[in-house]
């Protein structure tokens, strides 16, 4: 009997969108607890905020905002890699 190997889809989505899509997250937290995500990693890092299901979700996109942030260019054509140049100044 052979086995088939099953497919499972990926949905492939570009960093600026999951940034966007995170940033919204995160305000929508923000206005619901009146608090910036600043503010409410730093309570939850000195234990000021209990870390409740919904906080660490909170959490979890703010920090995922941070890494997408820096790994995300926010200047010039998206996928062209720029030279240095050599050209003395």
């Amino acid at each position: 009997m052979a086995t088939t190997k099953q497919k499972i889809p990926v949905r492939v989505i570009p960093r600026a969108q999951m940034l966007e899509e995170r940033q919204s997250e995160l305000r929508k937290y923000e206005i619901r607890y009146e608090m910036s995500s600043e503010k409410m990693a730093t309570l939850l890092s000195l234990d000021a905020i209990r870390p409740t299901a919904e906080v660490l979700r909170w959490y979890s996109a703010y920090c995922a905002v941070r890494s997408l942030r820096a790994k995300t260019p926010t200047t010039g054509t998206p996928g062209i890699i720029t030279k240095p140049s050599t050209k003395a100044d």
